[in-house]
């Protein structure tokens, strides 16, 4: 018959166990973060080396434990000719989960000279096996700067990049929404169509536009692109014609490094 005055005593390994597990944990994922981060690095080293020029004022790592997440503040980056610069950008993707990569870019941004203004530009990009399974990007409240005495707002911009079924091609959804400028405002402006995974100077895509009102959709179109009275006219001319030819929707086409949008010419790619 045991005494219940005895005192029972407990193995100091047993006591230590959860301590003792929770390290081994602690440890084990910790080894597997660094390995994660090592990884991150190499893949943005590997997209410096064969896409884009980028350079940061400073350059810092971080996320431990749940996620891995790159800062480069002081942007200037060059892709395919394109020039960018901006305050800063952020990668962020889960230490788990690789293949999923989100990021934000702190304004004001410049393209090639053109000023954007706004609240941060959020993008994400998803892969599978390797590949492109959907990219996506969303802005808010931007104000576009075209010149010292000239501006457009965009109240929302969404854009969706995944691969085409059944094509090597990537099918591409734009949606502009509440676009104003000094003399004319339209409620939505959307791009569908498809384009090459790689793009050239001159473009290989089949894109087209429609807007919520094709006669303020005009009128923007000839704030943006500075047209004359003549050269309206000459575009009223062929619009109707080009709507009854496309479905009421106007194509978008690069042509000489200009955008035309129809017959407007509305943006220099250089």
């Amino acid at each position: 018959m045991s005494n219940p005055l005895e005192v029972k005593r407990t193995s100091p390994l047993k006591t230590m166990a959860p301590l003792i597990v929770f390290l081994c944990i602690a440890l084990a994922w910790s080894v597997y973060w660094y390995i994660a981060l090592g990884k991150a690095k190499q893949k943005l080293a590997a997209l410096e080396a064969a896409h884009v020029t980028l350079k940061c004022d400073q350059r810092s790592w971080g996320g431990y434990p749940f996620r891995v997440h790159f800062d480069c503040t002081g942007v200037s980056a060059d892709l395919s000719g394109t020039d960018l610069t901006a305050d800063k950008l952020r990668l962020i993707g889960q230490a788990w989960n690789p293949s999923h990569i989100i990021g934000a870019l702190f304004g004001p941004v410049n393209i090639n000279g053109l000023k954007i203004s706004g609240d941060p530009v959020r993008f994400s990009y998803r892969s599978k096996n390797g590949s492109l399974a959907l990219a996506s990007l969303l802005a808010e409240k931007q104000s576009i700067a075209l010149s010292a005495d000239k501006q457009l707002t965009i109240a929302k911009t969404e854009a969706h990049l995944r691969p085409a079924a059944d094509t090597p091609r990537l099918d591409l959804s734009i949606t502009l929404s509440n676009l104003s400028t000094g003399e004319a405002q339209l409620d939505s402006f959307t791009v569908t169509g498809a384009l090459d995974q790689t793009i050239p100077r001159e473009g290989s895509f089949e894109l087209l536009s429609e807007p919520s009102n094709y006669f303020d959709a005009v009128w923007i179109a000839r704030y943006l692109g500075d047209l004359d009275d003549a050269e309206m006219n000459a575009a009223q001319a062929v619009i109707n014609p080009l709507l009854k030819a496309n479905d009421n929707k106007l194509p978008i086409q690069l042509k000489d490094q200009t955008w035309y949008w129809g017959p407007f010419a509305v943006a220099t790619s250089k």
